[in-house]
């Protein structure tokens, strides 16, 4: 595999074409400070680390440290950038990574791609305690900007091979605790390997704190195709606690995919557990579809059907693009029987700039005179 040339963007864009220059020649375009370049090709990712070790160790000084290496990501990683001169400064402040700039820049932004396949850098945090070094925090960057490493030395590793990265951090998830595994979760989904999927279902279902399994859910929805579809069916099927429900019912409303308004309507139709159909239901007003009006509108018109659930639905309706909930707002308004539910149609519709609403008012304004 061609190795990564750390530079400016247009660098980034000639590596995919081109033989590039190695990353020790190049690297100091987007690397200043102490930075050590453990970038040979025939050396293991593992026997890197190694090396990483090793070379800390053989300074004596401070007990932190920092590993950076690429690798190939299904996301796309932007950080907001005002002077280019102006370099990240990457620091630590209370265990954790930080990165700052002598001038403010916008909050950083990660994008998923359907493409995907974009090359980004992560840096971890090592730390060193009675003997031992542990992962204290993971940070994935946007290698067209430039880091500083002043007070704190950084082992570069070059690019990874994929396998290895994505082996390498499981291993790291399943032996941290908590708060790394939230934080190596992300970078792990965010691996182009087929076995994310399985890592991500399995974590899902496994004996992890609930944030920590909540997150697994989010970022296999983020996938948004067919195998990670048929992974949230048998979590949400697998599954009891409501929050962990509630998450799926979240990651079927990223996909576009029919089979995902499907899962919503079918749970706004059978969930037992009212707080559950709610979410669905509520989801199911951002789906412009005539499956997902209709199961609405069902709702709305179910005379066995509670009072709070009906309410719930009337505002997922008038979340419909206004073509469609106007008019069925309007119809609530004239027909249903519920007091609550015609209020609140009839509030919904006062959010609405929209001629059969005006009209609508008038009419009702005018019977009452």
């Amino acid at each position: 595999m061609k190795k990564l040339i750390i530079c400016i963007a247009t660098a980034v864009l000639v590596l995919i074409s081109v033989a590039a220059p190695s990353v020790a020649e190049e690297a100091d375009v987007a690397l200043k400070g102490k930075v050590h370049y453990l970038d040979k090709e025939d050396i293991s990712l593992a026997k890197k680390m190694d090396m990483a070790a090793q070379e800390f160790k053989k300074t004596g000084k401070g007990d932190v440290y920092f590993i950076g290496y690429a690798f190939l990501s299904r996301h796309e990683i932007h950080q907001g950038r005002y002077d280019e001169s102006s370099p990240y400064v990457i620091t630590v402040d209370e265990g954790k990574i930080k990165r700052r700039r002598a001038y403010r820049a916008k909050s950083g932004e990660i994008s998923s791609t359907e493409e995907g396949n974009e090359i980004v850098g992560l840096l971890m945090l090592h730390a060193v305690s009675g003997g031992k070094t542990h992962i204290a925090d993971v940070e994935m960057i946007d290698l067209n900007n430039t880091y500083d490493f002043d007070d704190i030395p950084l082992f570069w590793l070059g690019e990874a091979e994929n396998d290895e990265s994505f082996r390498f951090l499981v291993n790291a998830f399943q032996s941290g605790d908590d708060r790394i595994r939230k934080e190596t979760l992300f970078v792990i989904s965010s691996h182009v390997h087929p076995k994310v999927y399985e890592f991500l279902y399995t974590t899902a279902l496994g004996d992890y704190e609930l944030k920590v399994r909540e997150n697994a859910i989010f970022w296999l929805g983020s996938l948004k195709d067919d195998r990670s579809l048929e992974d949230l069916k048998e979590i949400y099927q697998k599954v009891d606690e409501t929050k962990l429900k509630k998450q799926v019912v979240f990651a079927y409303q990223m996909s576009d995919k029919t089979e995902a308004v499907k899962e919503l309507v079918r749970i706004a139709k059978k969930e037992t557990d009212q707080k559950i159909r709610k979410e669905a239901i509520f989801w199911l007003g951002h789906k412009a579809s005539e499956e997902s009006a209709k199961v609405l509108r069902d709702v709305v018109n179910d005379t066995d059907e509670d009072s709070k659930v009906k309410e719930s639905a009337v505002f997922a309706i008038s979340q419909l693009p206004t073509e469609q909930s106007v008019p069925m707002l309007i119809d609530i308004a004239r027909t249903n029987k519920n007091p609550k539910v015609k209020k609140q149609a009839i509030f919904w519709l006062g959010q609405k700039d929209d001629d059969a609403a005006l009209k609508f008012f008038e009419e009702i304004l005018l019977k009452k005179k």
